[in-house]
């Protein structure tokens, strides 16, 4: 089944089903902006959600990730009350704050970035993948990734990037950027929301420690730290923590 990328599975059911490329559940409002898509690439554009859908996979394998893509959202979710609360925070008087707590499913989160770069990229012009044999579509080995069957090798998975100083943002977008190797292959993605930005990698030798001139449009990522695995999240109001996410892998 040609119009469905899990199809290497061998279980497809006999129709496809209109897919958001990003999780419906993410968002409040009924339009998000959007960079790194083929056409708009270089700047960020408002459209609605209904209009950012495909058919890209069987209703069966559709149905099946749905754990991922609540997952997802409850993730985020927590970043857009994270945002919230700074802001609230934020005017007024520094103190010793209650410090906020929160639970992030890491793995879900993690395999809904990986299926969310596959959608975006699926039947587009690279393979997803090193070891892809076909332009537009995952290895075998990513497909089974995103469906919980197994998991990454090495030091391929999602990655938290921060760094000092960095801004976050108070409203609710998505921007995307793929990361492709020698204009071959995509081997990662770039996503922000609220200003949380992340790295899913695909290949097991894993990202290259620093990034030179890589980065979402008006974001330079050269001077971020990568953290693999990421299992907390630290937000300071001030001199004092005011939020932590714990994130379990």
């Amino acid at each position: 089944m040609k119009s469905c990328w899990a199809a290497c599975l061998c279980n497809c059911s006999g129709k496809t089903s209109r897919e958001h490329i990003v999780s419906r559940n993410l968002f409040e409002s009924e339009t998000i902006e959007v960079s790194g898509f083929s056409w708009c690439k270089n700047e960020e554009k408002e459209i609605s959600l209904s209009s950012l859908t495909s058919k890209i996979l069987c209703i069966k394998h559709n149905n099946d990730l749905s754990e991922v893509d609540i997952g997802g959202g409850q993730a985020f979710a927590i970043f857009r009350e994270m945002t919230r609360l700074s802001n609230v925070r934020e005017k007024m008087k520094p103190r010793l704050w209650r410090v906020v707590r929160h639970n992030i499913n890491g793995l879900l989160l993690e395999r809904w970035f990986l299926k969310t770069l596959i959608n975006i990229s699926f039947n587009k012009e690279y393979p997803i993948g090193k070891l892809s044999d076909n332009v537009g579509l995952p290895t075998k080995e990513l497909v089974e990734i995103v469906f919980g069957i197994r998991g990454f090798s090495g030091r391929g998975g999602l990655y938290s990037v921060a760094h000092v100083g960095q801004k976050i943002d108070s409203y609710d977008k998505v921007i995307f950027a793929p990361l492709i190797k020698d204009n071959s292959f995509i081997i990662g993605g770039l996503f922000s929301f609220r200003g949380f930005r992340f790295l899913i990698f695909t290949e097991p030798d894993g990202p290259p420690e620093h990034f030179t001139g890589i980065g979402l449009p008006d974001d330079d990522w050269s001077n971020s730290q990568l953290n693999y695995h990421n299992e907390r999240i630290r937000m300071m109001q001030g001199k004092y923590l005011s939020q932590l996410v714990n994130i379990k892998w």
